[in-house]
């Protein structure tokens, strides 16, 4: 009788605050996690179920290059969660073309590139989950942060088409928009946004989304595609 081999979870952008929380609460749970992010030295130590690897998705050869040592040394991709970010804070009219273009090539086509990447293993085996990380301000935008909005606007109807798209061949694809949470970019995000506010009273903490990230990428949800999955308090009034 074989024994069961545990998922091998790929999380990109691992050293900020969300990332590390859900490649944390993944590694806790027993799976198999890759954990990757520019900065590699911010990422804990390695144990038998975590493998910190230096990517950055700006770049798609980085990209692949990232896939086929995981492959290389797993065999497979069972899940992707993406949480590449980048700063874009200030008014509409002073951000400058650079900074929307780092925004949406960051966290857009950093998401993109990756889930592309995973793909035809997926494919090939006929089943994965891909859970990326957008906000709530895909569908409130907050007038400070518009380039970031506009990229999980795109991220969520991203997550639709695919889940459409490769639904019949076994892939799950969601999202998970956090609200306001308890991190070094809430304070970042704060200048001019009354938004640090929920229905329950307060910002939320990196494990809440963690929590629902590994939800979905469960078999638990095992018939939940497409979705956009709000982790915000609920909306204040």
């Amino acid at each position: 009788m074989s024994i069961p081999q545990p998922p091998v979870y790929w999380v990109t952008g691992a050293s900020g605050a969300l990332g590390s929380a859900i490649a944390l609460h993944l590694h806790r749970s027993g799976a198999q996690v890759v954990a990757s992010s520019r900065e590699i030295t911010r990422l804990p130590v390695p144990t038998e179920l975590w493998w910190s690897l230096a990517v950055d998705v700006a770049h798609e050869q980085a990209v692949g290059r990232a896939v086929g040592q995981i492959v290389e040394r797993y065999g497979r991709v069972d899940g992707l969660v993406t949480c590449t970010t980048g700063p874009g804070f200030g008014d509409f009219h002073t951000l400058q073309d650079d900074v929307w273009a780092t925004v949406l090539d960051t966290k857009l086509m950093g998401s993109v590139r990756a889930v592309r990447a995973v793909l035809p293993g997926m494919l090939a085996r006929h089943r994965g989950s891909i859970v990326m990380l957008t906000g709530r301000g895909g569908s409130v935008p907050p007038p400070r942060h518009l380039p970031g909005s506009c990229a999980n606007a795109a991220l969520n109807l991203l997550a639709q088409g695919l889940a459409t798209q490769y639904g019949e061949q076994g892939i799950r694809v969601n999202t998970v928009a956090p609200g306001p949470i308890a991190s070094p970019r809430l304070e970042q995000m704060k200048a001019g946004v009354a938004a640090a506010t929920s229905a329950l009273g307060g910002p939320g903490r990196p494990e809440d989304v963690a929590a629902a990230v590994a939800f979905l990428l469960s078999e638990q949800a095992a018939h939940i595609t497409g979705i956009c999955l709000p982790v915000d308090g609920g909306r204040p009034r």
